[in-house]
């Protein structure tokens, strides 16, 4: 029972801080991608596609800061992709009067047929996918392209950085950008990161497979880099900028969709967990987005083991005093929303409510659920 118990305890720790550790061990010794270009002089012709639904509030705010990119002007140009919206989000799109702001209404059709049509539509070599509702800095699109002056390269993730005026949950959205893009980061050193983050990544177009509906097209998308033999690389200088989620609800609803959507994607793409093929991509694919994702589920079972090994020792009361511990802050945090109690609270709640999607998205995959259409509403 001890042995059950503690090998509970080494899948949870492994999944959250034990990989990120390794990695902080091993990638002084790797140098591959240490330091990415921020820079070049002679760019790549550039489209950024932006799929678009019900994006009134926050389209001329996106589309303004691509326009004022440094990247030249006459290298990019932007597709917003208006997936059957019916409030002003055309309209709005119509009113700068750039040529290199181009319109295409569809139907609703989800974001995979948007962002297909988009490929189709466009022709640069180098190929954005932006969210509508993040804003760029000046710099981001040329730190974004930089590093495709390396010929090994064939996608390029940036950095989404939650701003600092998010609160309650978005605190704890935002602490987790910190994290993941730490892992990011060391993966990089060590070849390649495990998938781009879907608010601000690049491909090159030679790469691009045509896009399931079901899947996360971050993932899907970035891990063609990897099939066709090159490196899916994280710029941490590439910044675009977005409000955390403060609402449980709808954090709890973007959880269990992605994790739903991210498991049909690696069940799509299990070709890559073949070690001998992939190599240390395999290995951190596999403790990245697989490990982790089934740690909600031994971490439920650690609770009541740790009940029946309290007996052995002073040293399992405590780690069971620990848990409740956490549970009942969670809880707390979950309660007050944000409003009294130290911010805490309000991160233990995030992991638990993520911890919950995480659980409840897996199980629904394993039930057949898919998702193929969401409201941008429900994420925010």
């Amino acid at each position: 029972m001890e042995f059950l118990f503690w090998l509970l305890v080494f899948i949870c720790v492994y999944g959250y801080i034990g990989y990120p550790l390794v990695l902080a061990i091993i990638t002084p010794f790797f140098s591959r991608y240490r330091h990415l270009p921020q820079s070049i002089s002679a760019g790549p012709s550039v489209s950024i596609l932006v799929a678009a639904y019900n994006e009134e509030d926050y389209i001329a705010t996106k589309i303004a800061s691509l326009l004022n990119q440094t990247y030249p002007d006459a290298c990019f140009d932007i597709w917003i992709l208006n997936d059957g919206s019916d409030d002003r989000t055309a309209e709005i799109v119509k009113s700068f009067k750039d040529d290199r702001v181009n319109l295409i209404n569809l139907p609703r059709g989800g974001k995979g047929t948007a962002l297909n049509i988009g490929i189709a539509s466009s022709s640069n070599e180098i190929v954005v996918f932006s969210d509508a509702d993040n804003e760029w800095t000046e710099n981001t699109l040329m730190r974004l392209i930089s590093p495709f002056s390396l010929s090994s390269v064939g996608v390029v993730s940036g950095q989404l950085s939650i701003r600092e005026n998010s609160k309650h949950l978005g605190m704890g959205d935002r602490l987790y950008r910190q994290y993941e893009g730490f892992i990011r980061k060391c993966e990089t050193k060590l070849g390649n990161a495990v998938s781009a983050d879907g608010g601000i990544f690049a491909i090159r177009r030679a790469l691009y497979q045509n896009l399931p509906q079901d899947v996360t097209d971050d993932f899907y998308i970035s891990t063609g880099a990897v099939l066709g033999g090159h490196s899916l690389v994280y710029q941490e200088s590439a910044v675009a900028y977005d409000d955390g989620v403060d609402s449980a609800g709808n954090q709890l609803r973007r959880r269990i969709r992605v994790t739903v959507r991210g498991m049909t994607s690696l069940w799509r793409r299990r070709e890559l967990f073949n070690i001998f093929s992939y190599g240390t991509y395999s290995f951190c694919l596999f403790s990245h987005k697989l490990v982790r994702r089934f740690v909600p589920f031994f971490a439920t079972l650690l609770f009541p083991m740790n009940l029946m090994v309290l007996g052995s020792g002073g040293f399992y009361v405590a780690l069971f005093f620990i848990q409740v511990c956490f549970y009942c802050t969670a809880l707390a945090g979950l309660i007050d929303g944000g409003n009294r109690l130290p911010k805490l609270f309000s991160i233990a709640g995030f992991i638990l409510l993520s911890s919950f999607g995480l659980a409840a998205g897996i199980v629904q995959f394993l039930l057949g659920k898919r998702f193929t259409f969401w409201s941008p509403e429900d994420n925010r």
